[in-house]
């Protein structure tokens, strides 16, 4: 009888293997077992650039700018419109609105790297869009914890997230993750 790694093992790496290429990796894992470390070692070096893989595959880099653009904006129009130069003008005022929209970004990117490729519903795109806010939110809190200096006031962050969620969500709705739209057959 051939060495097969635990079922645990497997189930948990399975669930870290974005599902569109699970079969294949997973596959690949179990064929190469030899032992446990092996397998957890090979599994840790695997599952990131199977991710990488997948964030690669789904990213168009127009519909990336467009989406970073409007992350930051939805955060830059608000600190100026509540706060008006004020906050701006503070040390690393700008950095600090750029950082609730890189964590919403990276947070919408492995989102569509984990998602089910083929048909998707038409809530989606409103669906990830506020989960990566909820994930945003999160990630302030913890910098509020950490380092109040780097967090952004909280008005500005449930304002800039909400206009955030109808900027990125319409953009997702025009142009769908490469993953998912029709492709010619050449």
């Amino acid at each position: 009888m051939e060495p097969a790694p635990p079922r645990t093992t497997e189930a948990i790496v399975a669930f870290l293997v974005p599902p569109a290429c699970r079969e294949h990796v997973v596959g690949d894992l179990h064929e190469r077992y030899t032992t446990r470390g092996q397998y957890i070692a090979e599994a840790v070096c695997t599952i990131p650039l199977v991710v990488a893989s997948r964030i690669r595959r789904t990213t168009d880099p127009q519909v990336l700018l467009m989406e970073a653009f409007a992350l930051y904006i939805s955060f830059l129009g608000v600190a100026w419109k509540l706060d008006g130069t004020s906050f701006l003008y503070e040390q690393w005022g700008y950095v600090r609105l750029a950082i609730p929209a890189a964590v919403a970004l990276a947070t919408l990117k492995l989102e569509d790297a984990y998602a089910n490729p083929g048909k998707r519903s038409p809530l989606t795109p409103i669906l990830q869009s506020t989960f990566s806010f909820s994930i945003v939110c999160l990630f302030e809190a913890a910098l509020l914890a950490i380092d109040p200096r780097w967090a952004v006031p909280l008005r500005i962050m449930l304002y800039g997230g909400a206009i955030g969620i109808v900027l990125v969500s319409t953009l997702r709705m025009l142009f769908p993750p490469v993953d998912s739209r029709p492709r010619n057959a050449t």
